[in-house]
């Protein structure tokens, strides 16, 4: 066959091939528009007609308009289920709820080196390869040389909380880290090279989000009812957080310059004055709010591509959604379920983001599940059983 007719038989493939592809994009977006348009309009209370530009629209005085994207991203979503390798029977079969979430992780899993590090009861680690989910024991023996209580990433690498003192993995065996860390028992929300930032959560009575500054050792706090994400860009450090009460709410705080928010005496990290969170102490003003609504919950927000994406909760439904303004703009539906967690932590490693979902009824305080975001890929493990609502 002559070159040019090789050539344009080859472009007329890729012409097909091209073709096939669009239509199967516009499928999926119609399937995804009208699964929507139903599932709104079933839980709609009177005879309002809902349509893809307005599936939801807040009653609330700071109004939001919920619609669905003509930008569908497609994500690849998987659903696994992982049990515990040191599982105990004596957990399972326990009454007291407080020993029956013992078979959960004690700690909210982290990210190191390709693999998901997870900390259970009896102090040992469990280690779970990204591409298969694979145990990887090898990895395991090396770490399970103390009995931990609790563990984080710290300046990128594995520490770890051994007895009262934090140690860090430096590839071969754990050092003890002599610099001060803020945290005992509690998750990280962020880590640059300036500050360290951590919250806490009262439910109704409110939260507080602490940034430890590195340098000084001084921790300067404002209030966030939840923090749950944090994400730094050109300006200062947005804080997303949610709480349930009431129906619902959520809000972004960008912080400039921490440093300018209220200090906090040693004495007061993690208290409540008056039956209130810390946070309500603050009067600086060293913020602005980026959004501020109720009747929705945002659980989590990260970066994707050059897009900012939210996980929102709406209606017993969580899907994924960009935010402009005031228009919510359902992106993706994710698993289509009521995916539900009351004091999620998200998380950038690398090129993974990282969901921790707990679940008060299922599991108290503990993590429960863990969404992994890789790329186009979102993967949901659940731990023991499946979760699914």
């Amino acid at each position: 066959m002559p070159l040019a007719a090789m050539m344009k038989k080859h472009l007329y493939i890729l012409l097909i091939l091209g073709f096939s592809i669009s239509v199967c994009a516009q499928k999926k977006q119609l399937n995804f528009e009208k699964q929507l348009v139903d599932y709104f309009q079933k839980q709609s209370w009177d005879e309002i007609k809902i349509t893809r530009d307005s599936i939801y629209t807040s009653p609330f005085k700071e109004k939001f308009n919920v619609s669905v994207s003509k930008n569908f991203i497609e994500f690849d979503t998987t659903h696994i289920v992982i049990k515990n390798p040191y599982f105990a029977e004596k957990y399972e079969e326990a009454e007291e709820d407080k020993d029956y979430v013992k078979n959960f992780p004690k700690s909210f899993s982290v990210i190191y080196e390709n693999s998901l590090i997870s900390l259970f009861e009896n102090g040992k680690f469990a280690c779970f390869k990204l591409d298969n989910f694979e145990r990887d024991t090898k990895l395991e023996d090396k770490l399970n040389t103390k009995k931990f209580k609790y563990h984080w990433i710290i300046d990128k690498q594995l520490g770890a909380l051994s007895g009262n003192s934090i140690y860090k993995w430096n590839g071969n065996k754990w050092i003890k880290h002599k610099v001060h860390f803020p945290l005992k028992n509690q998750p990280k929300l962020f880590e640059d090279d300036e500050f360290i930032i951590y919250g806490d959560c009262h439910g109704e009575w409110g939260g507080t989000v602490y940034f430890y500054e590195k340098k000084s050792s001084k921790t300067f706090f404002t209030e966030s009812t939840c923090a749950n994400s944090v994400i730094k860009d050109k300006n200062g450090y947005n804080v997303l957080a949610h709480l349930g009460h009431g129906g619902g709410s959520t809000e972004i705080k960008t912080i400039a310059n921490p440093r300018k928010l209220t200090l906090a005496e040693p004495s007061e990290i993690r208290k409540t004055v008056n039956g209130e969170a810390l946070g309500y102490v603050d009067k600086s003003n060293a913020y602005k709010k980026k959004i501020d609504f109720y009747g929705v919950q945002i659980f989590s927000s990260f970066k994707y591509q050059n897009k900012e994406l939210f996980i929102v909760h709406l209606s017993d439904l969580t899907f994924l959604s960009e935010i402009k303004g005031n228009e919510i703009e359902i992106v993706n539906p994710l698993f289509f379920s009521d995916l539900y967690t009351h004091d999620p932590i998200t998380k950038q490693y690398g090129d993974y983001i990282l969901m921790n979902l707990d679940h008060y009824g299922t599991g108290l305080y503990r993590e429960i599940s863990v969404l992994i975001i890789d790329g186009n890929k979102i993967t949901k493990v659940d731990w023991n059983e499946n979760h699914s609502r």
